[in-house]
């Protein structure tokens, strides 16, 4: 179960970096089926299968958070470092080795 929930979130990060919030739907989509698919086991439950389906759409999302919190800590690296350097007085980065 920990190696879904954290292959979950993986695909979460990796979603969240390239996609916008709309691709969620088909992915919890796609991870309910292939939940449903792979429970061919006569010892499941229905509230065992609804916990893991959950459990999974949810390290999902978070795993989409994270993705999208660390492309935007990215950018905003990115602008704070073109702020600094215009504030010394050098306008690209290519400027900067040369003083």
């Amino acid at each position: 179960m920990e190696v879904l929930i954290t292959a979950g979130v993986f695909l979460g990060v990796a979603l969240g970096r390239s996609f916008k919030v709309s691709i969620l739907g088909p992915a919890c989509f796609i991870i309910v089926v292939l939940l449903l698919i792979s429970t061919g086991r006569l010892d499941f439950t229905f509230f065992h299968l609804v916990g893991k389906i959950g459990l999974l759409i949810i390290s999902l999302e978070l795993g989409y958070l994270a993705g999208l919190i660390s492309t935007d800590l990215a950018v905003a690296r990115q602008g704070f470092r073109s702020l600094w350097l215009r504030a010394r007085g050098m306008h690209t980065p290519h400027q900067a080795h040369l003083r």
